[in-house]
């Protein structure tokens, strides 16, 4: 009697299926009616369960929400997730396949995984998320994320902006047009206000992030980490603000519902920041041809349109540079409040030396889109002078840190602004 594929047990069918690649199990669903019900309306989940699992991916059970809190079991949907996966997988392969309206939710999916990496045990014996290990490899030479053939809109302009801050550099970030534009972007004086907090966030009152301008901030940090040059072939850098510094550190053991530092505030943190001399943030810079008919203004004029192009000359100019200062700085827990909007997770409040008297003051709390606010200000002698307001990067308590912004508490007209990077270097434990 020859043996047919219909005399194998079903477990002995579905067991082999675990070995193939999803694709190829959708293929083999549509050799028969019974094989489209075996991989598409099992009686549980065993099989999607066991086809994610065997995939390079981080296992969601393992995986903390925003808030540091674990996925239900019940919530996780092994099916939906992994169709949704590798249909971004194959857009991700050859972009020229995303059907038209698909790309916000290639993006959505991409991001998912993003916030679904596994923590790691430490900063020391850090065991890298196969998430973020498997995004880095599809998004690396940005071929999707800056595609310039098709416009975006609000929404997947937010979306795209969200991944390349994650993901770090690519090859769209050596153009000097983009460097200058990031610059330009930055130091807008117009793109900061109360509505705003006078930080990246939307000048609606909301508190939400502006992921656009947190990208921005990213390029322009990242200019004085590392020099990339047009004409060169880009390799992928491996700075400390990309993809592999945004998983979570979450020691063995450590217990949210008790520990006064859920944030992972206390330790030595290394606070970067950049900014232009004030007269050159606020001088004519007007290019020699000013005769010539074209359409340019004074950067940072306020008499003028707040819609007009502003002339990023300052910017083109390969001799421009603006200065770039680290300093270190010890941050210890001080107190902490209930947060209504966000009871598990209360807002901390911190404080930090730097040197020669100077100190920071400030708190931490969920933004409304649940991403980790840091607010401080910073002075010598009990006098605040400067504020500054970020996000932190990656998962809660991630190396990658904080992007931001810097500038007066007053808050006045033409007061000066620049980005800041704040990111930790060291646990106080360690």
């Amino acid at each position: 009697m020859p043996i047919t594929l219909a005399l194998i047990p079903q477990e002995i069918i579905e067991r082999a299926l675990t070995f193939l690649d999803p694709l190829y199990v959708a293929s083999f669903s549509q050799t028969s009616r019974q094989y489209n019900n075996l991989v598409y309306h099992p009686r549980d989940n065993h099989l999607w369960r066991e086809l994610y699992l065997a995939q390079p991916f981080d296992d969601p059970r393992l995986a903390l929400t925003p808030r540091l809190e674990r996925v239900p079991m019940e919530n996780i949907d092994w099916k939906s997730s992994l169709q949704a996966i590798i249909r971004a997988r194959t857009v991700l392969k050859d972009p020229s396949k995303c059907r038209p309206g698909e790309r916000e939710t290639i993006l959505r999916t991409l991001i998912a995984m993003l916030r679904g990496a596994a923590p790691a045990p430490s900063f020391c014996e850090k065991t890298l998320s196969e998430n973020l290990v498997w995004l880095v490899v599809k998004l690396r030479d940005g071929t999707l994320l800056n595609d310039g053939s098709l416009p975006l809109s609000q929404t997947e302009a937010q979306l795209r902006a969200y991944l390349l801050v994650h993901l770090g550099l690519t090859p769209s970030d050596a153009r000097s047009i983009d460097k200058a534009a990031a610059r330009a972007f930055v130091y807008d004086l117009r793109n900061y206000c109360f509505e705003g907090s006078f930080g990246p966030y939307f000048p609606d009152g909301s508190g939400s992030v502006n992921w656009v301008h947190l990208h921005a901030i990213h390029r322009v940090v990242a200019m004085h980490l590392i020099d990339l040059r047009e004409t060169e072939l880009f390799v992928f850098p491996l700075i400390p603000m990309n993809m592999p510094y945004c998983q979570s550190i979450i020691p063995p053991g450590l217990d949210f519902k008790k520990t006064h530092d859920w944030a992972g505030i206390e330790g030595l943190w290394h606070y970067s920041f950049c900014f232009i001399d004030h007269r050159e943030l606020l001088r004519e810079y007007l290019p020699s041809f000013r005769n010539a008919d074209i359409n340019c203004v004074e950067f940072n004029n306020y008499a003028l349109d707040d819609r007009a192009p502003l002339d990023i000359s300052m910017f083109q100019d390969l001799r421009f540079r603006d200065t770039f200062r680290v300093l270190p700085v010890y941050f210890r827990v001080i107190g902490f409040e209930e947060d209504p909007e966000h009871p598990t997770r209360p807002r901390l409040f911190f404080a930090g030396e730097v040197r020669d008297g100077q100190t920071m003051i400030g708190r931490t709390e969920m933004t409304p889109d649940e991403h980790l606010r840091w607010k401080w200000v910073c002075g010598k002698g009990g006098q605040a002078v400067w504020s500054c307001d970020g996000v932190q990067v990656g998962g809660v308590r991630s190396s990658y840190g904080v992007l931001g912004i810097w500038t007066t508490v007053f808050h006045d007209h033409h007061d000066p602004v620049g980005p800041l990077w704040l990111h930790k270097v060291k646990a106080m434990s360690e």
